[in-house]
């Protein structure tokens, strides 16, 4: 493999983490107007994590699909670049746009308060390598 066919999925994977951004603000929405009114923040918020975390999987086997990875290498890459941009965003947003205080913005990440949202940073580093497995897995199963 030439180094151009390495460097080509990189811009879908990149450009990918932008369709996980619209994901996680779907979900943020429809938690905050439907679920959490329902069954109230610590229920809806656990609620919508165990959802996006659903959705992301789809969506990175739907891509996935579309645009291979084709090194494991790349597919940890991959999950580590979507970490740093999640994370980026995150916290950038939350502390530079809305000026939200560093224990606010930690509050998410409290296993010990019911939160379980650290869950969605650890998923978005391995679930490109495991699906990448698992289709590789597939694929070589229906052509055997």
């Amino acid at each position: 493999m030439n180094a151009k066919e390495r460097r080509a999925p990189w811009r879908t994977w990149l450009l990918g983490w932008f369709g996980m951004l619209a994901l996680a603000l779907l979900n943020g929405a429809f938690r905050a107007v439907v679920t959490q009114p329902l069954l109230g923040e610590t229920t809806a918020r656990a609620l919508a994590t165990v959802i996006l975390l659903a959705a992301l999987t789809g969506y990175v086997w739907w891509l996935h699909r579309r645009r291979p990875i084709p090194t494991e290498r790349q597919a940890w890459a991959t999950g580590l670049a979507w970490l740093a941009m999640t994370l980026t965003f995150e916290f950038g947003w939350g502390g530079l746009v809305e000026g939200l205080p560093w224990a606010t913005m930690l509050a998410d990440y409290d296993v010990t308060a019911g939160r379980i949202w650290v869950l969605v940073p650890i998923w978005i580093v391995l679930v490109p390598v495991i699906v990448r497995r698992t289709q590789t897995a597939v694929h070589l199963t229906d052509v055997g």
